[in-house]
């Protein structure tokens, strides 16, 4: 059992990571396929307590569309806790989600968004997948940002 455990909690980390790169990457298609074919994506527009449910792959994989209006995104996936009940499980992720945005005056600036995922889990035959998961927006920073230049 401990095995299966373990087993089951490595690719669900390997699903949370999976997710943050389809979203860096706008690959949609994968973003959508990560979830059961019934599964929810509960999101809102940071500061707004409309949440907006997106139901099923064809309308989940729209779900990082949003991030279009960016030059680039960055999701740094932290903390990973899940509870593993058979072929279901409950987790809780923590996400720093860095966004790039270019001003109307071309300037760069870096909106930082500490983000937590409270989710719920599938094992299907295609292996673990997101049968729920809503975001939480915990707070916003933005501050200027500098384009890569060599510093050496």
């Amino acid at each position: 059992m401990a095995e299966q455990h373990s087993t089951a909690r490595i690719a669900l980390r390997a699903l949370v990571d999976e997710y943050a790169l389809a979203s860096d990457t706008a690959d949609l298609e994968r973003f959508g396929s990560l979830f059961t074919v019934d599964g929810e994506f509960v999101t809102s527009a940071p500061g707004s307590t409309e949440p907006v449910t997106l139901r099923g792959r064809e309308q989940v994989k729209f779900g990082p569309s949003g991030n279009q209006m960016f030059e680039q995104t960055f999701h740094a996936v932290h903390n990973h806790i899940v509870d593993v009940d058979g072929d279901r499980a409950k987790g809780i992720t923590y996400c720093t989600a860095r966004h790039l945005l270019r001003n109307a005056d071309g300037s760069l600036e870096v909106i930082l968004a500490p983000i937590r995922y409270i989710d719920d889990y599938a094992l299907t035959a295609d292996g673990w997948k997101f049968a729920r998961r809503e975001l939480e927006w915990t707070w916003l920073e933005r501050r200027p940002a500098q384009p890569p230049e060599p510093w050496w």
